[in-house]
């Protein structure tokens, strides 16, 4: 019962929410910016390249971190925003946040451990990070910041799902083959991921010429 009310309580803050964010990217997009503009800060688009630089941004009071990059493997994307939750000794990913070329998030997914780098956690407490990420409006420019922020609002049942499929395929990935670890697995890169489309949350219409 108290996953339910839970579920049911989010879905008025999620649709405010998101249509926050539909007016934030509405309002980037007459000014001729995007997000991913904001992250570059000026700087040339070069495939595996942080940005805004290595520390990304970070909030160190509630330990939450998102950077930029773009692969140059021909991915349908402008390139991905990565969320982190920072610790002393490790990190922990919690999702990336697919872009497209316009400047509207078109996906979300996880990675595998060594893509990032990262240390395992028990998946309840991984989702519980994704619940509390939040960065102050003051960690960066207010837009991009925000952004990152109601990302997280919008979709936060998407996020906890997508950390279940991780684990799902990590385990049948370890299921399948005894010997080998699976988080450092390097043909298992995205393990989990879902299309995602802001406009629709936020019960606002297509944009124009946008395939439905």
């Amino acid at each position: 019962m108290g996953r339910l009310q839970s579920d049911h309580d989010h879905l008025p803050r999620a649709l405010t929410a998101a249509r926050e964010l539909v007016a934030l990217l509405e309002e980037l997009g007459r000014h001729g910016c995007t997000v991913m503009d904001l992250v570059r800060r000026g700087q040339p688009r070069e495939p595996w390249r942080l940005y805004p630089d290595d520390h990304g941004i970070f909030d160190r009071r509630t330990h939450a971190q998102f950077y930029y990059h773009a692969h140059d493997d021909g991915r349908d994307e402008d390139g991905h925003f990565h969320t982190v939750r920072l610790f002393p000794d490790h990190t922990v990913h919690l999702v990336a946040i697919s872009m497209a070329p316009d400047g509207w998030p078109r996906a979300l997914f996880t990675v595998n451990y060594w893509a990032t780098g990262d240390t395992w956690e028990p998946v309840e407490r991984v989702k519980a990070y994704a619940r509390r990420f939040r960065l102050g409006e003051h960690c960066g420019p207010l837009p991009l910041v925000r952004f990152i922020n109601l990302v997280f609002r919008v979709f936060q049942p998407e996020i906890a799902r997508l950390q279940d499929e991780k684990m799902a395929c990590l385990g049948a990935s370890r299921a399948a083959d005894p010997s080998r670890d699976p988080g450092q697995d390097r043909s298992l890169e995205i393990l989990s991921r879902v299309e995602i489309d802001v406009r629709q949350r936020a019960g606002a219409p297509p944009a124009p010429g946008a395939l439905r």
